[in-house]
């Protein structure tokens, strides 16, 4: 597909060559953050597993779109390592309490909505301007900061459970839920 096409008729061809799944994928994510908007119930197992996901997910879409260089693993960890260091000072999240039986109930918050549209959305992008400019895919100048973001984004899901965890463990209760 050209992209010297007027914006008016390159987006409806975007979106028209956009495969189902992907817009499968944006429904779930959609699905899952609007549930995290409200008081919720979680386990440790789930606390662990969404970073581990997202992780995984933002990972492989760094590698698949840039390749499995050097350079493009080693922004990602440094995005990752930002999200964690950030975490220290914007401390999210901030009201959790420990639920009957185990795990954990955290407050609501849109947050994690907008953190998976942020991951979705970024993805997206990468996938389009490579179609557009396959050349770019290769070039450190388009996919350092790509995968700088890709793992700054998931990053702040590490950063979140480890936030959870560290204070549980250090026995240093988290705001309660509700306050």
């Amino acid at each position: 597909m050209p992209s010297d096409l007027p914006i008016t008729v390159l987006l409806p061809e975007i979106i028209r060559h956009t495969p189902p799944w992907a817009w499968a994928v944006l429904a779930v994510l959609i699905g899952l953050g609007l549930r995290q908007m409200r008081e919720h119930a979680v386990s440790r197992a789930r606390l662990i597993a969404a970073p581990l996901a997202f992780g995984a997910y933002s990972l492989y879409g760094a590698a698949a779109a840039f390749g499995w260089r050097a350079p493009v693993l080693i922004a990602w960890v440094a995005g990752m390592a930002g999200a964690v260091a950030a975490n220290r000072t914007l401390r999210w999240p901030r009201e959790v309490r420990a639920a009957p039986g185990g795990g954990f109930v955290l407050g609501g918050s849109a947050w994690p909505l907008a953190l998976m549209l942020a991951v979705f959305l970024l993805r997206y992008v990468a996938g389009v301007t490579q179609v557009l400019h396959p050349a770019w895919g290769g070039a450190f100048g388009f996919a350092l900061p790509m995968a700088l973001g890709y793992g700054l984004l998931s990053g702040v899901f590490l950063a979140r459970a480890l936030r959870v965890l560290g204070n549980v463990r250090a026995g240093s209760p988290l705001a309660p839920a509700g306050a």
